[in-house]
Parts: C-alpha cells; structure tokens; sequence
C-alpha cells in the first residue's frame, strides 16, 4: 500500500506542477492595429493634379483630420504600446497571475514604459500601461492606458488618457478580431472639457471602421463635430484595399445624401459607371 500511496503523491504533485507552469505562460498582447490604424495607402496614394478630385480628398482629408485631432496626444503611449512585443515579460505576481514588461521608449532614456497584464478571469485578460519620465516635466507611472481583451483574442477595448497634465480619459476603443484581421473598430472621443477648460465640441464624435463584404470591402462610418460648420455631421466612405477606388456620402459637405464616387487614382467618376 506505502508504494502506492507514494506513487499517488508523486502523481499529484507532478500533475499540480504542469498545471503551474501552463498558468505561467505569458498573455498575447494585442496587436497595435486594435488601438491605432494610420488608414495606409487610403490617405497617401500619389496621384496626378490633372483631374478634380474631390471625392477622394475630402475622405483622405476627413481620416486625417480625425487621426491628427485624438492621435497628437497620443504618439507616446502608441509608440510604447507598439515596443512591448521586442522585450520579454517577468512574473511579478504569481497570485494574480500578473506580467510585466518593462522597457525604455524609443531607446529614450528619459522614458520608460511598464506594461502589465493580469489574468482578471478565464476569458479576459487587464491591461495597463504606465509611463515614466525624467528630467524636465518629470513623471511617475502615468497611467496612459487600460483595457480589457478576451484571452482568445478575438475582441477587447481600450480606455486612453489625455495624459500627465489632464489625467482624463480622451479615447474608448472597442475592437474585434478575425482570422488575425481587424473587422470591425470603433474609436469614441471621450474627453468633455478642452485644454482651456471649456466644452470640448468633438466630445462624443465616434468613428468606425471595419471589412465587409463586396467590391467596396472596407467602410469608415463618422459622427462628429465639424469646426467649419458648427454642426454635427455623418460621413459614410467605403473603399477597395486593392486599387482604393470608393464611394462617400457626407451630406454636410456635399449638401446630398447621394454617393459621390472616386477611381483608383482617386478621380472623381459617376457612380453610376
């Protein structure tokens, strides 16, 4: 019987063991795709000056624009965030199955990202950024970012700060994943008051962008804020990754809620051809 109960405890202790070191495994950090997208060769095709192209470019410009009005805030803690896949992460709870990954930014010395994700339960996995910097306008661990994502990998969200001197949050991303693709991400501008302190007009301006089906496969659909018109306006664009040829609707702009269509070399065409 001593042989077998002793056979029984080595079996117990050998299977807690391997369970131990499967928990240990390191979450999959996102990809820097599900918190920022520069939208490519849709915003920096070269095209000829010859023909008018209107079309293309209010849609270029209106992505643009979006992305210069949340990202100029942000470039450090995306930057930090797109570094975290070159370093390897350390346990530092074993309880909460906490890890971190900890780095210079940029190999700036002045800065230094700290990353950590936590196994909050079986499907989802916390995350949380924090920034540091020396010498002038110092700081300590900023929280920059958190967020959430499912240890499948296939969705998440992230809460983006505006930063150190306005510690409120600027930027809800929701996001899902599939086939290693992003389908579908909707960015919320979350931030109520500006710098001087007064109403933020862009507040509540959401943009999503996503694949679908059909000779257009990629869509941006925009509610927010135009600073020209004082007005709260949509814009509908869709586009082909391949050749970029599209489609827009902005009824604010183009004063109709008709498609107004580009080619690949961003002309404006009938779309009716």
């Amino acid at each position: 019987m001593k042989p077998l109960l002793f056979g029984l405890i080595l079996l117990l202790i050998f299977t807690a063991c391997e369970k131990d070191q499967g928990n240990k495994k390191a979450p999959e950090i996102p990809p820097l795709e599900t918190m920022f997208n520069d939208f490519g060769e849709m915003t920096n095709i070269t095209k000829s000056l010859e023909t008018a192209k209107t079309n293309w470019v209010y849609s270029a410009t209106t992505l643009k624009v979006w992305n210069a009005l949340v990202w100029s805030r942000l470039a450090l803690p995306v930057a930090a965030f797109k570094s975290a896949t070159s370093y390897q992460p350390e346990v530092i709870n074993d309880v909460t199955w906490t890890w971190q990954w900890k780095y210079p930014i940029a190999n700036n010395d002045e800065y230094t990202a700290r990353l950590t994700g936590t196994l909050q339960t079986a499907s989802t996995i916390k995350w949380e950024m924090n920034i540091s910097k020396t010498g002038d306008g110092a700081f300590d661990d900023f929280l920059w970012f958190e967020g959430t994502s499912a240890t499948d990998g296939k969705d998440g969200q992230w809460i983006l700060y505006c930063g150190p001197g306005y510690p409120e949050k600027l930027l809800q991303v929701d996001w899902k994943i599939e086939v290693e693709e992003i389908t579908e991400i909707t960015y919320t501008y979350q931030r109520k008051l500006n710098d001087s302190r007064t109403s933020d007009k862009f507040y509540g301006s959401t943009m999503t962008y996503g694949l679908q089906e059909g000779e257009f496969d990629v869509f941006a659909n925009i509610s927010a804020y135009d600073f020209q018109t004082e007005q709260t306006g949509n814009t509908e664009m869709e586009w082909n990754r391949n050749d970029y040829s599209g489609h827009v609707k902005a009824e604010l702009f183009f004063g109709d809620e008709e498609w107004h269509c580009w080619d690949n070399y961003g002309n404006d065409v009938d779309c009716s051809n």
